[in-house]
């Protein structure tokens, strides 16, 4: 998830925090990285470092869209907020009752939003 008319990726929140802080950081354009086409941002070096090492470690699952929205096929932007990680991949949620139904069955929504993912994206293309 990034916005097209600055290019920033997550809002700017700083993506390798989630692992190492399980907390949603906002980075700063002091540590600003380029990946994929996008700005993203970091809450220190150290951060930023641990990213251009290993991006697609950080980069938040179907885009950084809302998971249960994608399952559902539609590309609704997750809020960097309300976050989870499971198996090592971050995900984002548009909703705290999405978040916790993906707690309750995590497996089961990750199949169903990479089921409806390349119509997903097919529908970002445009």
């Amino acid at each position: 998830m990034f916005d097209p008319y600055t290019g920033l990726s997550l809002g700017g929140y700083d993506p390798v925090a989630f692992f190492v802080s399980d907390a949603a950081i906002q980075g700063l354009p002091d540590y600003e990285v380029v990946y994929g086409d996008t700005y993203w941002h970091f809450a220190s070096e150290a951060n930023a470092a641990a990213f251009r090492a290993a991006p697609a470690a950080y980069i938040p699952g179907f885009g950084g869209y809302a998971l249960a929205a994608v399952a559902r096929g539609v590309a609704q932007p997750g809020n960097p907020t309300l976050f989870a990680i499971h198996r090592s991949r971050l995900y984002l949620f548009a909703s705290e009752d999405e978040r916790q139904t993906f707690r309750a069955n995590p497996d089961a929504m990750i199949a169903a939003a990479a089921a409806r993912w390349p119509e997903v994206l097919r529908v970002l293309a445009y």
